[in-house]
């Protein structure tokens, strides 16, 4: 399964003060994108309207199978 890599993405766009100035959005609201692992779509949108040569298909990657840890160790 593919995922956007939107920590990548933000760097090839300026970095998040930029993204969140072309967004309307915080400074710091591109960080939780990051943690989140999420972007809505309205964002993209703005986002391709700053750069129009932007293709979102080169930041689709293989996802890493992630182990999540629940429970106790013990």
């Amino acid at each position: 399964m593919k995922q956007l890599n939107i920590k990548r993405l933000i760097r090839d766009m300026g970095g998040a003060r930029k993204v969140a100035e072309i967004c309307g959005v915080q400074r710091t609201a591109p960080y939780g994108w990051i943690r989140q692992r999420h972007i809505r779509s309205t964002f993209l949108e703005k986002l391709k309207s700053a750069d129009p040569d932007l293709n979102f298909n080169t930041y689709f990657e293989e996802k890493a199978h992630e182990q999540r840890k629940l429970g106790s160790s013990t």
